[in-house]
């Protein structure tokens, strides 16, 4: 009888901290949030679900454009209170083919700000954002980086306030291999639980 021992791919193990890391602290930083929900369910919020699309330009050389439709990332906003939420995001992305595999994620924390305090209307907002980005390819060839950055948006409501248009731009500055600089345009769709 034939045993054929199949192996599992791993992730490299430097790559598996760092998103243990990251996973523990997007999990410090959103806990709070659900917890002051909870806590006072009457005056909380909305949860905010959504998905983005854009176009990200490099600044550096070699320029790059990077066109991602009809999504880019999915969101998931928790309100800590009428101005201020907490934004985790997540973009996975997978590509394979002639027995190559190439995977690029992105996981970020962002803090909205909404100076007129209405969680789900028309209003102007602020998001300062930390994360960390990679390309795993086959070989000594990945790429991972840490990035900080803010983007500058509007959210516009519709569907009896259940929905929102949402359209940003942003600048992110890399802080591996010398540093990049990406800016942003993002237009989005969010639901609001409640």
């Amino acid at each position: 009888m034939d045993r054929t021992v199949r192996t599992i791919p791993t992730l490299p193990p430097l790559m598996m901290k760092r998103l243990l890391v990251l996973g523990i602290l997007a999990l410090a930083l959103t806990a709070p949030a659900a917890g002051a929900q909870r806590a006072s369910h009457r005056g909380s919020g909305p949860i905010e679900l959504g998905i983005d699309g854009g176009v990200t330009f490099g600044l550096d050389n070699p320029n790059t454009t990077i066109v991602a439709l009809p999504t880019q990332v999915f969101r998931l906003g928790y309100f800590l209170s009428d101005n201020v939420e907490i934004e985790p995001r997540v973009s996975i992305n997978s590509a394979s083919g002639g027995g190559v595999s190439i995977t690029a994620y992105s996981l970020e924390a962002g803090v909205l700000f909404q100076p007129a305090g209405d969680r789900v209307g028309k209003g102007l907002y602020l998001r300062p954002f930390l994360g960390v980005s990679g390309i795993n390819v086959p070989g000594p060839n990945d790429s991972h980086s840490g990035y900080a950055g803010a983007g500058f948006g509007l959210k516009l409501p519709f569907a009896d306030r259940r929905l929102a248009t949402r359209m940003e731009a942003n600048y992110a500055h890399g802080f591996s291999g010398g540093g990049s600089n990406l800016i942003g345009v993002l237009i989005g769709l969010s639901f609001f639980t409640r």
